[in-house]
């Protein structure tokens, strides 16, 4: 593309104004307004099709034009000047003749540009409801024909054809009823024929837009702002249906797949930014990497690849990583980096002398090109083969040339074992893991985190599973089998130094002599919900790793939830209603589940509240659970309203407190007495061994005659092995 010298723009400023001056007149016609123009200036059109973003910007009332690689977000002033004192937007590009068409406020038509950038106003005769509309910010040029398309919130949808001399400005019919919708710009689809774009303020919604009426229908919510809002004032098409918005405010530029069939911004590139800021591209040309840009060489899923939105950086002399800096053309991800390749392993700005133990300082050595720039780091602590907001070790550190020496903390929760590092350089402060940056470098390295002095607790011991017995007519006693739900649990703590870092359990589901559906739970007392590194918690179900989150939110505890129903999980077999509580009915078969849970600060082994912790059932969401239950929830299926603990465990805060004292229950929550009734018999009993849980509708004080008199006796002194003597006849039996 031809880049105009300074001098040539200023002889061309001249000469348009003196044409302008010299030339235009206009007329008002009734409703209608004509602009006549000599029309003797016309600039070459650009080259074919070109790939990189045309973004105008109007700093101090002169226009300006940007030339935008959208790889890198690499940006060249095209023109200083383009010969106008007031802004053009609604700028769009015409695939049918290559040239840019927008709003020239200065004239108050549709200007045309060319490849020298300066703006030949076009002769334009609007209707009644143009000449009403005013200036438009708000344009585009469609593909399938060489027609201007401009938009005004309560004014409607505008078009000006652009061959020839005559240029008619009408509104389309019916549009001005629909253009109720917020935006700063919007661009014509590659192949669908429809405008899109995504409106302004704290939540962006892509809308897509009907040419022919102006009626706008909303996709998706794709970017939403915790604080402030988006102003996108530059919006543009790739072939593949990638729309691209830049951000007025800061100058990302963001990247939305409309054709997707969930459509999310993803930040693509740092651009250049301005409170006037309007864009152009052709659509049908592809978006090039660039010709000096450097990619990290990571597996994949950390982002490496253009295709996965890669970490790129436009090489620029004087600011690197290091001494070493190579050109490539995409990533290349591990095994296959392009240091293995060609011998040459330009990953040289990050020494790391210390290692990385968990829970310990780990040393940096950075050695930096360039001043003013800022280095930013992430480590995959939990190894999702993601970098993670929370996994971000380096935050916009301003270094200059030389050696910097940082030190970083290994957190609690980290996971032992290979994992991967990234580091980035670039004038630009605060950066993601991926995208394009202008300037600067990024270096990926393979790192192996380590712990040592670890102490692991179990409980009740590394080879055996406490029981844990609920029944679920709660509050109502029920038929007191204490087998509609029976769960094994082992729990292990890893402590350094008396601090208790993370803590595992293991679970199985034994038996389900219950109709209804329950859920179970393991609530961790005075241990806060956000003292849990949510992102690191890794979880099995039957052996499957799960990748939803079992950390429950609303909480104030940290709670577990391991199955939101239960029956999920097991199936009661032939002529069997339940799952081994009947005789006949025995089965060798158990649901599994594994978890650990890192905290994110260590926890004395002397706070951690006492094993068992509090495991729990809880009705199943949406689930029948008796019409006492209904009753006590204002006629609704209680779900999480309703759970069951062992005697004197508190609930959570999710339960209803309306069902204490209800029935049976003799709960009285100002002396810490919870789940149990008159006699001090309760719901839920926890059993330190693999018990034999009673058959069907066999009450668990006929099965085992001791369990009154250790259920009345407040200390648990006795009759405390009261489970080892059965009934022999009233107990399941595989």
């Amino acid at each position: 593309m031809k880049i105009p010298t300074q001098q040539t723009v200023n002889a061309n400023a001249l000469n348009a104004k003196m044409i302008k001056i010299l030339s235009f007149s206009s007329i008002a016609i009734g409703t209608s307004m004509a602009l006549f123009s000599a029309n003797t200036y016309a600039a070459e059109a650009f080259e074919a099709c070109p790939t990189e973003a045309f973004i105008v910007q109007t700093p101090s009332g002169v226009p300006k034009t940007f030339g935008v690689e959208l790889g890198t977000g690499s940006y060249t002033v095209l023109s200083p000047d383009m010969g106008l004192t007031k802004s053009l937007n609604g700028v769009g590009f015409s695939y049918l003749d290559n040239y840019l068409y927008g709003w020239d406020y200065e004239h108050g038509t549709v200007g045309k540009v060319g490849e020298d950038y300066q703006v030949e106003p076009l002769t334009i005769v609007k209707d009644s409801s143009a000449a009403a509309a005013g200036n438009f910010y708000v344009g585009d040029v469609a593909i399938n024909e060489n027609v201007w398309y401009g938009y005004r919130k309560n004014k409607g949808l505008f078009t000006v054809p652009l061959d020839g001399n005559d240029h008619p400005m009408n509104i389309v019919p019916g549009s001005k009823s629909n253009a109720t919708y917020n935006v700063t710009d919007f661009a014509f689809h590659p192949s669908n024929g429809f405008l899109y774009a995504v409106t302004n303020g704290s939540t962006g919604k892509l809308i897509k837009i009907d040419p022919s009426t102006g009626a706008a229908e909303t996709i998706a919510t794709v970017i939403t702002k915790s604080s402030g809002s988006f102003t996108f004032g530059a919006q543009f098409f790739d072939p593949d249906g990638n729309l691209y918005l830049s951000n007025n405010g800061d100058g990302n530029v963001y990247k939305v797949n409309v054709d997707s069939d969930n459509p999310a911004a993803e930040l693509f590139s740092y651009g250049p930014s301005s409170t006037s800021n309007d864009g152009a591209r052709c659509a049908l040309a592809e978006v090039p990497v660039g010709d000096s840009v450097d990619f990290g060489d990571a597996p994949d899923s950390y982002g490496t690849l253009i295709d996965s939105n890669g970490a790129r950086h436009g090489i620029v002399a004087g600011m690197s990583l290091g001494s070493l800096v190579d050109n490539e053309s995409d990533g290349y991800p591990a095994p296959l980096s392009d240091d293995e390749s060609d011998g040459i392993d330009d990953d040289d700005g990050i020494s790391m002398p210390t290692g990385f133990e968990i829970g310990e300082s780990a040393m940096l050595i950075v050695t930096t090109q360039g001043d003013a720039a800022f280095l930013n780091g992430w480590i995959d602590w939990n190894q999702n083969g993601e970098f993670d907001t929370d996994e971000k070790v380096i935050a916009a550190r301003s270094v200059n040339a030389g050696t910097t020496t940082l030190s970083i903390d290994v957190p609690n929760w980290a996971t032992t074992g290979d994992t991967w590092a990234r580091f980035r350089l670039s004038s630009v402060a605060d950066i993601l893991p991926t995208g394009g940056v202008s300037d600067g470098e990024v270096e990926d390295y393979p790192i192996t985190v380590t712990e040592t002095g670890i102490t692991i607790s179990y409980y009740p011991s590394s080879s055996e599973y406490t029981t844990l017995a609920y029944e679920d007519l709660y509050p109502y006693q029920g038929d007191f089998d204490m087998n509609d739900v029976v769960m094994q649990l082992r729990i292990s703590q890893f402590s350094k130094n008396d601090m208790v870092r993370r803590v595992a359990f293991d679970a199985q589901l034994v038996a389900m002599g219950a109709a209804y559906h329950n859920g179970f739970a393991v609530q961790l007392p005075d241990i806060g919900r956000g003292n849990v590194q949510e992102s690191a918690i890794d979880w099995s179900m039957q052996g499957v790793k799960q990748t939803t989150s079992p950390l429950e939110a609303g909480q104030t505890n940290a709670v577990l939830l391991f199955s939101e129903d239960l029956w999920q999980h097991a199936t009661p077999g032939n002529d069997c209603l339940y799952f081994r509580t009947e005789p006949g009915c025995g089965t060798q078969y158990r649901a599994t589940w594994q978890m650990t849970v890192p905290f994110v600060d260590s926890v004395h082994v002397d706070d951690m509240p006492e094993f068992p912790y509090d495991p729990f059932i809880f009705a199943t969401p949406g689930t029948d659970h008796s019409l006492a239950a209904k009753n006590i929830t204002d006629g609704q299926n209680p779900g999480r309203k309703l759970e069951i603990h062992l005697k004197n465990k508190a609930p959570t805060d999710l339960f209803d407190t309306r069902f204490l004292g209800m029935h049976d229950d003799a709960s009285a929550a100002s002396q810490g007495h919870y789940f149990q009734d008159e006699n001090g018999m309760s719901w839920a009993i926890e059993v330190p061994d693999t018990w034999q849980h009673p058959a069907e509708n066999q009450r668990v004080d006929s099965a085992y005659i001791e369990f009154i008199e250790f259920a009345a006796d407040e200390s648990g002194e006795t009759k405390p092995y009261w489970y080892l003597n059965a009934t022999d006849s009233l107990i399941f039996k595989d």
